[in-house]
């Protein structure tokens, strides 16, 4: 059987990209849950703009209520 290598993206979080294996798989959809002020909403900031670049682009999904400006500033 022929064994597929899984190519990972660093998050940009030296210490979540070691307990991941290296970083989040590539093309993957990742949900992040925790409670509320745990700081979900900036970790997934930080891992999309740590990845974006004007070759890949990165998708940020929310249902949050926050107005984008409140969100912007952190």
């Amino acid at each position: 059987m022929k064994k597929v290598s899984i190519h990972r993206l660093a998050t940009g979080v030296p210490g979540l990209d070691a307990l991941l294996g290296g970083g989040v798989p590539e093309f993957s959809f990742n949900l992040l849950a925790g409670t509320p002020g745990s700081g979900k909403t900036t970790l997934a900031h930080q891992i999309m703009f740590s990845l974006a670049n004007p070759d890949r682009r990165a998708l940020f999904f929310t249902v949050l209520g926050e107005p984008p400006l409140k969100m912007l500033r952190y």
